[in-house]
């Protein structure tokens, strides 16, 4: 069973990921500034929320990245608040060392509305460079999720919308299978605050990699 990213998944992954889904879909794109968003963190961060806040197991961070292989155990009953440098944190030192998303930073604006940027350097897209997304992440089911994509930028340049939409919806169907096929999970609420977002349901108690 894969578990991508215990909380980043779903608090974050899903506008990073379609970052570089749209990035796979234009080969032409140019160079830019990474966006700063203003969010600072540490790997402090990234452990006190998962071991201390969501109360959930992982032995080594860095090797449940984006596309790595893992299973979960067990679950755990989360209620909890984590802010934007909590899981901006979760989602950079997981991807760190080998996954495809660098100096990750993703801001809760409040409403629904999530904003992202962070690096993406991975084989399978053809000039890796800087990105940066704003959207709203909107639960569906307990183990599902949509979204609304405003706006995504790649370097210097700004995707079309009729390119969003399909990565989005391919992305979309993607990740929503995973997450249905995750034992221990079940949401019950998300809601995204100003700095923060308020989680209630259950998570896997552990989660290791198979690497």
């Amino acid at each position: 069973m894969k578990f991508i990213k215990i909380i980043g998944i779903i608090f974050g992954i899903l506008l990073i990921a379609i970052i570089g889904y749209g990035i796979y879909s234009y080969s032409a794109i140019t160079r830019g500034e990474l966006k700063d968003l203003g969010v600072r963190y540490t790997e402090a961060d990234a452990e006190y929320a998962i071991k201390d806040k969501a109360g959930v197991d992982v032995p080594n961070l860095s090797k449940v990245y984006f596309g790595s292989n893992f299973i979960s155990e067990g679950k755990v009953y989360v209620e909890q608040t984590f802010t934007d440098a909590e899981v901006s944190a979760i989602q950079n030192y997981a991807n760190e060392k080998a996954g495809p998303f660098k100096h990750v930073q993703i801001k809760f604006i409040g409403d629904d509305v999530v904003e992202a940027s962070g690096y993406v350097d991975d084989p399978r897209v053809t000039i890796p460079g800087p990105v940066y997304v704003r959207g709203k992440v909107i639960q569906t089911g307990p183990k599902s999720f949509t979204t609304n994509i405003e706006s995504l930028q790649v370097g210097n340049y700004k995707v079309p919308k009729a390119i969003i939409q399909q990565a989005n919806t391919e992305f979309l169907e993607y990740v929503n299978g995973i997450l249905d096929g995750i034992d221990g999970l079940n949401i019950e609420s998300v809601k995204i605050n100003n700095g923060s977002v308020d989680f209630k349901g259950t998570l896997p108690a552990k989660v290791y990699s198979l690497n």
